[in-house]
């Protein structure tokens, strides 16, 4: 991370700053509204997910196989959403509390025209080679028609996905989290709506589902709107499509850590469809499409919501040295984050079986094999719910060689491994037993990361009070 000399701090708009609430205003207040306004807006998203998961569960087994393997291509889209745009908000919000603002507006419109391009040349690419990938992504003969059906309108709304990430993150940055979630909420109603008219009164399946889901994601996309046409600081000019390698360096650097996340999720979505398709068929595979496409996504998708309100609290007060709202913010919201996520894992483990059935369609194979593996697979969410928190704060302090270790040991270091290894001594079984087994290993090196990081803040915290001491002499 660039350091800010004092000459460097000088050129400040103390103005400015004086403005912005990030840095001023009591950090639980700040915490509360900024997250519960990421959680509501990331609820939104979800919403559609469970109309869509009642009726693609209705279809088959093979539809819904189809589904799951097609939806891989939105959790790529959300890596490369999260990567630009979590990445340019921690370096962006740096920025501002160094009182940058011009820097920081540049590095925001950079990274605008940065997602747009190269999301539409992956879409190209994917659009061109769709049944080689639904193959790679774990499709069989019997489910790859409907994956190809969903793949082919995911590539098309792939750009306008990833530009949603990216301008939702900015929109919170802006000071507008009321902003984004009204965006997510929008394309929430209208992808139920859309799915529903197309279900219901022109008979389609798969094609409906796919709408639904691309709307929903796509639809914040429109926040481009905001940041061309409003007064924001952030308002990106012409000449910030002369991008600057530096920064796209340095943006991509720190976001890598939340990108590794969503990318090792993508490799294993690939690694989990595989094996379960070879070790337990359709069936498996279904049922992992009921965890990764609607249970366990909602429940990933609160703590994108945590983690998204807390970086610009984290990045803004780290940039202006403000160490001990920084150590506030983020014991709170660890302390929250276990607490939720023990309260949803009780209340999942409690009521199991009716959430399963909702999604199986009255199939008793299915939902016997969902209600095991959804026990299995969500046992130790708070665990990973914590694990992600952690990797969060350290990219938003651009430490990120420590954040992407953490954010990459849970889906990669010790999953995939895992994977193979329980499953040669256990079958099927075996790829499901090793998620809650990563989680406990990689939540143990996360937790020993952030104990030396809060002892270090306390350290940073007495020496900004000791060069006030000397400024005061």
């Amino acid at each position: 991370m660039k350091k800010i000399d004092d000459q460097e701090q000088s050129t400040i708009d103390a103005k400015t700053l004086e403005e912005r609430e990030l840095g001023t205003k009591n950090i639980k207040s700040l915490f509360y509204r900024y997250i519960f306004l990421a959680i509501l807006g990331n609820i939104f998203l979800a919403a559609p997910s469970f109309v869509d998961g009642n009726i693609v569960g209705q279809l088959g087994t093979k539809e819904m196989a189809g589904v799951g393997i097609g939806y891989t291509v939105q959790v790529l889209s959300r890596a490369i959403g999260v990567l630009i745009g979590v990445g340019a908000g921690a370096v962006v919000a740096l920025r501002l509390g160094a009182g940058k603002i011009d820097e920081a507006r540049s590095i925001t419109g950079q990274s605008i025209w940065f997602g747009v391009i190269l999301s539409t040349v992956i879409a190209i690419f994917g659009y061109i080679y769709n049944e080689p990938l639904m193959r790679f992504f774990g499709a069989n003969d019997a489910a790859l028609p409907y994956a190809m059906q969903f793949g082919n309108h995911a590539w098309i709304f792939f750009p306008f996905q990833v530009l949603a990430v990216i301008l939702s993150v900015f929109a919170i940055l802006d000071e507008r989290p009321g902003l984004s979630t009204l965006s997510w909420f929008a394309g929430a109603i209208l992808a139920a709506t859309v799915e529903l008219i197309l279900y219901h009164k022109f008979q389609y399946g798969v094609v409906a589902s796919a709408w639904s889901n691309n709307i929903s994601t796509s639809f914040p996309s429109l926040l481009i709107f905001y940041f061309l046409l409003s007064k924001t600081s952030l308002k990106p000019k012409l000449k910030d499509l002369r991008m600057k390698l530096s920064n796209m360096i340095e943006v991509n650097a720190t976001g890598f850590a939340s990108f590794s996340i969503s990318l090792t999720m993508f490799i294993s979505i690939i690694v989990i469809n595989n094996l379960l398709a070879s070790l337990g068929g359709e069936l498996h595979v279904s049922a992992f499409t009921i965890q990764n496409g609607y249970i366990t996504n909602f429940l990933v998708l609160l703590i994108m919501g945590i983690t998204t309100g807390i970086q610009p609290l984290i990045s803004y007060n780290y940039g202006a040295r403000l160490y001990n709202r920084v150590r506030e913010a983020t014991s709170l919201g660890i302390k929250f984050t276990f607490i939720m996520t023990i309260f949803f894992t009780v209340l999942l483990f409690f009521f199991t079986d009716s959430i399963v059935s909702f999604f199986t369609g009255g199939d008793a194979a299915l939902q016997d094999i969902g209600v095991w593996s959804t026990r299995v697979f969500n046992l130790t969410f708070p665990l990973a719910a914590i694990i992600l928190l952690i990797s969060c704060y350290f990219e938003a302090i651009e430490q990120n060689i420590k954040a992407t270790f953490i954010a990459i040991g849970r889906s990669f270091l010790f999953a995939i491994p895992l994977f193979y290894i329980l499953s040669s001594f256990l079958g099927v079984n075996g790829v499901w037993y090793s998620i809650p087994i990563a989680d406990v290993l990689a939540f143990i090196v996360a937790v020993v990361f952030m104990y030396r990081e809060f002892h270090r803040l306390r350290n940073l915290n007495e020496n900004e009070k000791y060069k006030d001491v000397q400024k005061i002499i």
